[in-house]
């Protein structure tokens, strides 16, 4: 037996498939429940409005990283050096750059216990 996991959807068909032709009326109830989830899980996720201004300001740090691909920065360099960064906090930049550095976008080290961020060439 496989190790799959128990959804909603696997639990209403083995229901179905247990009850068979014994009473139609419940087969079509979980047929409609069935339908509705996968109606449900078909529709593409809306982003967040933060979502959208994270996307949009990951896209401007990428792009300022790939202008200057020969530097390093800090997240403070990256604060001072990018006119859209103005009034953001060094926690939520830092998140972006994570998520930067987890796409593959910009690579980023250690030096004497200060972390920079380069573009990766």
């Amino acid at each position: 037996m496989t190790n799959t996991k128990m959804t909603n959807r696997v639990a209403l068909t083995i229901a179905v498939d247990a009850i068979g032709d014994s009473n139609p009326e419940a087969v079509a109830k979980l047929e409609k429940m069935i339908e509705q989830l996968d109606k449900k899980n078909a529709s593409p996720k809306k982003m967040t409005a933060q979502q959208e201004k994270n996307e949009v300001l990951r896209a401007i740090i990428v792009d300022f990283l790939g202008a200057h691909a020969d530097e390093s920065f800090t997240v403070s360099d990256l604060l001072k050096a990018i006119p859209e960064l103005e009034g953001d906090s060094n926690q939520h930049v830092s998140a972006l750059m994570r998520a930067i550095v987890l796409a593959g976008n910009a690579e980023k080290f250690s030096e004497k216990r200060k972390t920079y961020f380069r573009a990766i060439a």
